[in-house]
Parts: structure tokens; C-alpha cells; sequence
């Protein structure tokens, strides 16, 4: 199937799939078409900008599978901006204070983010420094940084370790970071970059022992195509024997809402709950800006929920600071974490059977519909005994 795209500008993103191995086509397309941007062998694909008069010519070569259009990715906080915070802001921290006291839970585990960046605070650099790798897609920098503070954030909900606070860890307090920067300061990127990201993790897995994978970040699904590059890019991730995490995307209450890559089977997709207040019954609430499913290929999504309201982590403008976020993403990388550790204590465990084990001890939540929720809230508590 070949998608068509129109443009007002001269040239068009796009991003290239091969019927044949990208080394076949390679020469045709710099040749005749555009510059390369990624190669992608992953998913047998190119990114290129391609000269507008040369798509209906490229679209009818013999070698070509489809043609799609490289999308704008963004990060899925629900507000743009953190806000910094000097006290307390929830019972789930507390409780992971007491959770992994003393524990190692993650050690030796890498857990890829792909998202604006990381940098370097005291929670993730002391006593030993667990960002063990930096890859920039957008400026090439090797020095860590994130010029936005979400991928910051998101990465002390995972390996934050409370080096600073004594109070606020991640669900994997020993796992080591690789951080790839794939969005900009303002939390914005392209399919492509992501994929790209995505490659690098793929050829460089091993070295890190990377399993699992945090994407919070998505694009709104286009009714007539949910076979998109994020989707193809995630699956064939997760074939490459890495769990791909998900935020769902806060496009809610309604239906039919989850976003890309999140609406694909083989990722583990995850809303988010509320858990700074209570309905009149004393239960938790899935929050009501979480995005919904069925997908629209009737697939049940969210996999399941995590806490996404003010979320305490870690602040990118001073080391030894703290801000609240709200968001699926957020709740993505509390479950990445706790991936992280069925791996460290489990190292032959599959992507299948990673998300199995997370949605079987997920604790249903009352009055809420499967569609909103998936199998429920995560169950951190029962990682006590890994």
C-alpha cells in the first residue's frame, strides 16, 4: 500500500519502506530522490526529505512497499511545565521510601529513555554514576543535558535512587540509565527520530544490557492507518527481545483515545491513576485526563494504570531539586522501573513474559471499566520478595 502526502513547502519528510533490504535501494534514493536522514534496518526503512515533484515517481518504483509521512512526536506530560517542589506531594514516594530500602532492586539492568534528555542530578550520578551512556540525535552533544526537564523527570521515576531526599526514589533505584535525547526543548520530535533512537538502542543493546525501553511520548492515532512507523518501530522492538513501555497518552475520558505506539498489542501501554484523592466509596480513580481505549482495532488498552498525578521526581535545573508532574507520563516509567527489576532478578524473562506477570498482579480497580484501566493499578507491593 502506497500513502500519499501533500505539501506546501518543497520538501517532504517521509519515511521510506523497502520491499527489499535498504542496501538494495540505498543508491536509487540518493541518486534520483533525497538526502538520507536515518537509515533504519530495523524495520527495513529510510527517513529522507524528498523533493515534492519526485513523490508521485518514487511512489510507482518497484522497490518501494509504502511511503509515510514523518510525523511530529511529542513528550505526554499533561501540563508543559513543571512545577518545583521543596515538600511532600503524595503517598506513593513515601512508600517507596519503605519499598526499597536497602534493596537493589535493578542493578545491572538498562533502561533506555528515549525522550528531551537527561541531567546529570546527584539522585542519578551518586554515589556512582548510573547514566551510563548519552546518545544525541538532534545536536550530536556527548555531555548529558536536557534542555526541556522530561526526560529528567521521567528518568528519576525509574532509577532515582533518593540520594539527595532520602524520600523520593524510582521504582528501579539501581538500574543504569542510557538516555537517548530524540525531542526537543519543547518536548517535540518526529517519528523518524524516535525510530532512530530506537536503531541505536538495537545495535548497542548488549553493551548496556539494555531491556526495556520507556516511551513517554506518542502522536494521536489517524483513524484510517493504525500500522503506523511508531507502531512498526515498537514491535519490531520488542521482537529484538526488549520490553516497550508506553505512556497512553492524556487524551481523555472519552473512548478510542490511546496514542501511538501505546495502541499496539506487543507494547506494555499504561494509564494513569489518581491517587491524591478518593471517589465517595474510598477508591482510587483512574484520572480523568488518561486516555481510553479500545483501540480501533478492539484491542483492550491501557495493559494497566500507574500513579500519574502529581508525580514527585527529579528537576533538571539544579541537582539537588525535586518538581511535580502530572501525566501517563509518569506513570509509564514506574512500570519501566519495575520491569527493570523482574529482570535483574530474572534475566531470561521475555518482553511477553514481562507484561504477563504486570497485568496478572495488577489490582483491579472498583467502578472503573477495563477500557479505562486495562487490568488495573500496578501492584509495586509485590516485588517486596524479588
Amino acid at each position: 500500500m502506497i500513502t500519499m502526502y501533500s505539501t506546501c513547502g518543497e520538501m517532504i519528510p517521509v519515511i521510506i519502506y523497502s520491499k527489499r533490504t535498504i542496501n538494495e535501494i540505498r543508491d536509487c534514493i540518493i541518486e534520483s530522490y533525497g538526502q538520507i536522514k536515518y537509515e533504519l534496518p530495523f524495520i527495513n526503512a529510510f527517513s529522507v526529505e524528498i523533493p515534492k515533484e519526485k513523490i508521485n515517481n518514487l511512489s510507482n518504483n518497484i522497490m518501494i512497499a509504502s511511503i509515510r509521512k514523518d510525523a511530529i512526536v511529542s513528550k505526554t506530560p499533561l501540563f508543559p511545565h513543571a512545577k518545583p517542589v521543596q515538600i511532600a506531594c503524595g503517598n506513593f514516594e513515601k512508600d517507596m521510601e519503605r519499598i526499597f530500602d536497602s534493596t537493589e532492586r535493578g542493578k545491572g539492568v538498562g533502561v533506555a529513555v528515549i525522550d528531551t534528555g537527561i541531567a546529570p542530578h546527584y539522585d542519578l550520578v551518586k554515589p556512582k554514576n548510573r547514566i551510563v551512556a548519552f546518545k544525541d540525535l538532534l545536536a550530536n552533544k556527548e555531555t548529558p543535558y536536557d534542555d526541556d526537564g522530561h526526560g529528567t523527570h521521567v528518568a528519576g521515576l525509574i532509577a532515582g535512587n533518593g540520594y539527595t531526599s532520602y524520600k523520593y526514589t524510582g521504582t528501579a533505584p539501581c538500574a543504569d540509565i542510557i538516555s537517548i535525547k530524540a525531542l526537543d526543548d519543547s518536548g517535540n520530535g518526529t517519528e523518524s527520530d524516535i525510530l532512530a533512537a530506537l536503531q541505536w538502542i538495537i545495535n548497542n543493546g548488549r553493551l548496556y544490557n539494555i531491556r526495556v525501553i520507556n516511551l513517554s511520548l506518542g502522536i494521536k492515532v489517524e483513524p484510517e492507518d493504525e500500522d503506523d512507523s511508531l507502531v512498526k518501530g515498537a514491535n519490531a522492538a520488542v521482537r529484538c527481545g526488549y520490553s516497550v513501555v508506553a505512556a497512553a497518552g492524556n487524551n481523555g475520558p472519552g473512548k478510542f483515545t490511546i496514542n501511538s505506539p501505546g495502541i499496539s498489542p506487543m507494547v506494555i501501554t499504561v494509564g494513569a491513576a489518581d491517587t491524591t484523592k478518593f471517589d465517595e466509596g474510598g477508591n482510587i480513580k483512574v484520572a480523568g485526563f488518561s486516555s481510553r481505549g479500545p483501540t480501533l482495532s478492539g484491542y483492550i488498552k491501557p495493559d494497566l494504570i500507574a500513579p500519574g498525578v502529581d508525580i514527585c521526581s527529579l528537576d533538571r535545573k539544579n541537582p539537588k531539586s525535586y518538581s511535580v508532574q502530572t501525566g501517563t507520563s509518569m506513570a509509564a516509567p514506574l512500570v519501566s522501573g519495575v520491569a527493570a527489576c523482574l529482570y535483574a532478578t530474572n534475566p531470561w524473562l521475555t518482553p511477553a513474559q514481562v507484561k504477563q506477570i504486570l497485568i496478572r498482579d495488577a489490582v483491579p480497580l472498583k467502578k472503573e471499566d477495563r477500557c479505562a484501566q486495562g487490568c488495573g493499578l500496578l501492584n509495586y507491593k509485590m516485588f517486596l520478595n524479588l
